[in-house]
């Protein structure tokens, strides 16, 4: 999404009521009134550009875009908004409709609806051109606390987090930065399975050697683990096997770091590739033959 350099932007809820404007990096809320000052990628509060009056430290390229960004609150480590083609999705992953705030509809280059991550339904429409994301996001920030939508997506996270249906201390692998709950695995102890949605074909029973689908005989689902090297348990080639070593998961026979990955703490990655949207994040206990069944793709079928 292009941005320009702007010079007064207005923030409409209906035809002729307007709750605020931002103006050289500034956002009004009365005549005198100055709510935040935005300058580079951090939102201050009110007329300040003082360390101690940071609100929100922005790092998003494109909020348009598909590419994630997040909205982290004055200490810079916890995320107050996930951001993705214009939505903005309250606190840290996974992203989920169910945690929608609001979203931009980009209308033309100085125009743009903005609706209800809730219900849809249109609450504003924002004239001017932006000069940054995090004008951007100072604009979301504004409508969410006017119709206080950070309240009512809350209220529907306590009530309806597929998270807490999995219970405390749960053993789960998870995209770093989620697409939905589709691709978020639960291990048991016994069995893997998906977090959320009825999907016996992709539920995987562990017993320390064999890796088996739940709901299949096929013996060419197999996988076997020895320990150290994982392989498929109708074929001993050695081009099928993968070893962990050193919490480093690859081909047996190849040494292609491309085809490796990397487990550091809680996080894996690929061995040279530090783009976080590839990565995952695995809490409690997971065997590493489970964890390598989600990694090479296998667990989903």
């Amino acid at each position: 999404m292009p941005l320009f350099s702007q010079s007064n932007i207005f923030f409409f809820i209906d035809s002729s009521t307007i709750i605020g404007n931002l103006l050289n990096g500034q956002v009004y809320v009365s005549e005198t009134e100055i709510a935040y000052t935005v300058q580079g990628n951090i939102i201050f509060k009110g007329d300040s550009k003082e360390k101690e009056q940071i609100f929100f430290t922005v790092d998003a390229k494109d909020i348009m875009s598909k590419k994630v960004g997040l909205v982290f609150q004055d200490d810079a480590k916890t995320v107050q908004y996930m951001t993705q083609n214009g939505n903005f999705f309250l606190g840290d992953h996974p992203m989920a409709d169910y945690k929608r705030l609001l979203y931009f509809k980009q209308v033309n280059d100085s125009m743009y609806e903005v609706k209800s991550g809730i219900d849809t339904s249109l609450l504003g429409v924002i004239e001017g051109q932006f000069g940054s994301q995090a004008e951007l996001v100072a604009a979301a920030h504004l409508y969410i606390t006017h119709y206080h939508l950070d309240i009512a997506v809350k209220d529907i996270i306590e009530r309806s987090e597929p998270m807490d249906e999995m219970g405390s201390g749960e053993n789960v692998i998870r995209p770093y930065y989620d697409r939905g709950m589709y691709y978020v695995w639960v291990w048991d102890g016994e069995i893997l399975k998906p977090a959320m949605g009825y999907r016996p074909e992709d539920e995987w029973k562990f017993d320390g050697r064999y890796l088996k689908p739940v709901w299949s005989l096929d013996p060419q689902s197999e996988w076997e683990w020895d320990g150290k090297i994982l392989k498929p348990t109708w074929d001993n080639s050695a081009q099928n096997q993968w070893i962990w070593e050193d919490n480093v998961l690859k081909p047996y026979w190849d040494p292609n770091p491309d085809r490796m990955w990397v487990l550091e703490e809680t996080i894996v990655r690929p061995m040279w590739n530090f783009n976080t949207s590839l990565q995952w994040e695995v809490t409690g206990s997971v065997p590493l033959p489970v964890l390598a069944l989600v990694l090479l793709g296998r667990a989903d079928r």
